[in-house]
Protein backbone atom coordinates (compact mmCIF):
# COMPACT_ATOMS: atom_id res chain seq x y z
CA UNK A 1 0.00 0.00 0.00
CA UNK A 2 2.77 2.42 0.90
CA UNK A 3 4.46 1.73 -2.46
CA UNK A 4 1.34 3.04 -4.21
CA UNK A 5 1.45 6.23 -2.18
CA UNK A 6 5.07 6.86 -3.17
CA UNK A 7 4.55 6.14 -6.85
CA UNK A 8 4.98 9.21 -9.05
CA UNK A 9 1.84 10.69 -10.51
CA UNK A 10 1.44 10.13 -14.24
CA UNK A 11 1.95 13.13 -16.48
CA UNK A 12 -1.09 14.37 -18.34
CA UNK A 13 -1.19 13.03 -21.85
CA UNK A 14 -1.19 15.43 -24.79
CA UNK A 15 -4.30 15.54 -26.91
CA UNK A 16 -4.13 12.06 -28.51
CA UNK A 17 -6.40 12.95 -31.40
CA UNK A 18 -4.57 14.68 -34.21
CA UNK A 19 -6.17 17.87 -35.42
CA UNK A 20 -8.28 17.05 -38.42
CA UNK A 21 -8.85 20.53 -39.68
CA UNK A 22 -11.65 20.26 -42.13
CA UNK A 23 -12.53 23.07 -44.44
CA UNK A 24 -12.84 26.25 -42.54
CA UNK A 25 -11.38 25.53 -39.09
CA UNK A 26 -8.78 28.27 -39.51
CA UNK A 27 -11.47 30.66 -40.73
CA UNK A 28 -13.79 29.77 -37.85
CA UNK A 29 -11.01 30.41 -35.34
CA UNK A 30 -10.14 33.74 -36.92
CA UNK A 31 -13.76 34.88 -37.08
CA UNK A 32 -14.42 33.65 -33.52
CA UNK A 33 -11.58 35.81 -32.28
CA UNK A 34 -13.00 38.81 -34.10
CA UNK A 35 -16.60 38.35 -32.93
CA UNK A 36 -16.14 37.39 -29.27
CA UNK A 37 -17.73 40.67 -28.23
CA UNK A 38 -20.38 40.64 -30.96
CA UNK A 39 -23.96 40.07 -29.85
CA UNK A 40 -25.41 36.59 -29.98
CA UNK A 41 -28.04 36.13 -32.63
CA UNK A 42 -31.25 34.21 -32.83
CA UNK A 43 -30.69 31.34 -35.32
CA UNK A 44 -33.36 32.64 -37.70
CA UNK A 45 -31.87 36.14 -37.58
CA UNK A 46 -28.41 34.73 -38.31
CA UNK A 47 -29.76 32.83 -41.31
CA UNK A 48 -31.51 35.97 -42.54
CA UNK A 49 -28.23 37.91 -42.49
CA UNK A 50 -26.63 35.74 -45.13
CA UNK A 51 -27.69 35.84 -48.72
CA UNK A 52 -26.61 34.38 -52.04
CA UNK A 53 -23.85 36.99 -52.38
CA UNK A 54 -22.47 36.51 -48.84
CA UNK A 55 -18.93 35.25 -48.47
CA UNK A 56 -17.45 32.53 -46.29
CA UNK A 57 -16.58 34.98 -43.50
CA UNK A 58 -20.20 36.19 -43.31
CA UNK A 59 -21.45 32.60 -43.00
CA UNK A 60 -18.80 31.83 -40.37
CA UNK A 61 -19.77 34.93 -38.37
CA UNK A 62 -23.48 34.07 -38.55
CA UNK A 63 -22.75 30.48 -37.48
CA UNK A 64 -20.61 31.55 -34.51
CA UNK A 65 -23.13 34.15 -33.38
CA UNK A 66 -26.00 31.64 -33.59
CA UNK A 67 -24.24 28.68 -31.93
CA UNK A 68 -24.73 29.81 -28.30
CA UNK A 69 -28.49 29.95 -28.86
CA UNK A 70 -28.50 26.62 -30.67
CA UNK A 71 -26.33 24.82 -28.12
CA UNK A 72 -27.56 26.49 -24.97
CA UNK A 73 -24.01 27.58 -24.14
CA UNK A 74 -21.06 29.32 -25.74
CA UNK A 75 -18.91 26.98 -27.86
CA UNK A 76 -15.20 26.59 -27.15
CA UNK A 77 -13.21 27.80 -30.14
CA UNK A 78 -9.44 27.95 -29.71
CA UNK A 79 -7.27 30.79 -30.95
CA UNK A 80 -5.87 30.64 -34.49
CA UNK A 81 -2.75 28.52 -34.84
CA UNK A 82 -3.48 26.34 -31.80
CA UNK A 83 -2.43 22.72 -32.05
CA UNK A 84 -5.27 20.23 -31.68
CA UNK A 85 -8.96 20.99 -31.44
CA UNK A 86 -11.50 21.70 -28.77
CA UNK A 87 -14.41 19.28 -28.45
CA UNK A 88 -16.71 21.86 -30.03
CA UNK A 89 -14.35 22.38 -32.97
CA UNK A 90 -14.08 18.61 -33.50
CA UNK A 91 -17.89 18.43 -33.39
CA UNK A 92 -18.21 21.14 -36.07
CA UNK A 93 -15.61 19.36 -38.24
CA UNK A 94 -17.54 16.08 -37.80
CA UNK A 95 -20.70 17.82 -39.01
CA UNK A 96 -18.82 19.14 -42.03
CA UNK A 97 -17.50 15.65 -42.80
CA UNK A 98 -20.99 14.16 -42.47
CA UNK A 99 -22.38 16.81 -44.84
CA UNK A 100 -19.66 15.98 -47.39
CA UNK A 101 -20.43 12.25 -47.10
CA UNK A 102 -24.18 12.93 -47.25
CA UNK A 103 -24.47 10.85 -44.09
CA UNK A 104 -27.93 11.68 -42.74
CA UNK A 105 -27.66 9.27 -39.79
CA UNK A 106 -24.45 10.89 -38.53
CA UNK A 107 -25.90 14.36 -39.03
CA UNK A 108 -28.97 13.45 -37.02
CA UNK A 109 -26.83 11.96 -34.24
CA UNK A 110 -24.41 14.90 -34.14
CA UNK A 111 -27.13 17.54 -34.08
CA UNK A 112 -29.63 15.85 -31.77
CA UNK A 113 -27.01 15.12 -29.10
CA UNK A 114 -25.66 18.66 -28.77
CA UNK A 115 -28.31 21.08 -30.01
CA UNK A 116 -31.64 22.18 -28.68
CA UNK A 117 -34.65 20.52 -30.31
CA UNK A 118 -35.37 21.98 -33.74
CA UNK A 119 -31.97 23.62 -34.04
CA UNK A 120 -30.54 21.31 -36.70
CA UNK A 121 -31.87 23.16 -39.74
CA UNK A 122 -30.30 26.56 -39.04
CA UNK A 123 -26.87 25.11 -38.25
CA UNK A 124 -26.91 22.85 -41.31
CA UNK A 125 -27.97 25.78 -43.51
CA UNK A 126 -25.08 27.89 -42.22
CA UNK A 127 -22.49 25.08 -42.41
CA UNK A 128 -23.54 24.11 -45.94
CA UNK A 129 -23.35 27.75 -47.01
CA UNK A 130 -19.93 28.14 -45.44
CA UNK A 131 -18.65 24.97 -47.11
CA UNK A 132 -19.98 26.04 -50.51
CA UNK A 133 -18.14 29.36 -50.24
CA UNK A 134 -14.92 27.69 -49.10
CA UNK A 135 -15.06 25.35 -52.11
CA UNK A 136 -15.23 28.37 -54.45
CA UNK A 137 -12.17 29.98 -52.88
Amino acid sequence: MSALLRAPLPRPLPNPAPARSGPGLALLREVARACRTAPRRDPQDACALVGPEAGAETYARALLQALPGLMGRRPVIWRPGSAGQSFDEAWLMAIQAAVLRRDADSLRFLTERRLRPGAAEPILFLIRGLMARLDKA
